[in-house]
């Protein structure tokens, strides 16, 4: 299966050079939500590593793609961009990791 990566320049060099070879950088909102629907429809592909400031520009049109699919395959997982993680926004990953396990795993108290 293959790893997509939508991100910014400085996040998908990084993967690039990690061996990535589908990794793309979207110019605007248009281009990301017509890559991120491509990469959906791709057979191949299992994983969707999203930035959070693009996913953030598009959560819209990601809400409608994930209520549509009932397909496991691929997985979205958003990661922070160098700027760091949203404020105010709750990490999807640890709440995928939350309903798989039946257990909040976090160590980090909330402020």
């Amino acid at each position: 299966m293959k790893v997509v990566v939508i991100g910014k320049k400085d996040m998908t060099v990084g993967f690039s050079l990690a061996g990535v070879n589908e990794v793309f950088t979207p110019e605007d909102d248009y281009e990301a939500k017509k890559i991120l629907d491509r990469s959906l429809e791709t057979p191949d592909v299992g994983v969707i590593l999203l930035s959070e400031s693009i996913a953030e520009e598009i959560r819209e049109h990601l809400r409608q793609k994930k209520k549509r699919r009932e397909e496991i395959y691929p997985v979205i997982v958003e990661l922070p961009d160098k700027e760091g993680p949203v404020k105010g926004k709750e990490d999807p990953l640890q709440d995928k990791i939350k309903r798989a396990v039946g257990v909040d795993i976090s160590t980090q108290e909330e402020k």
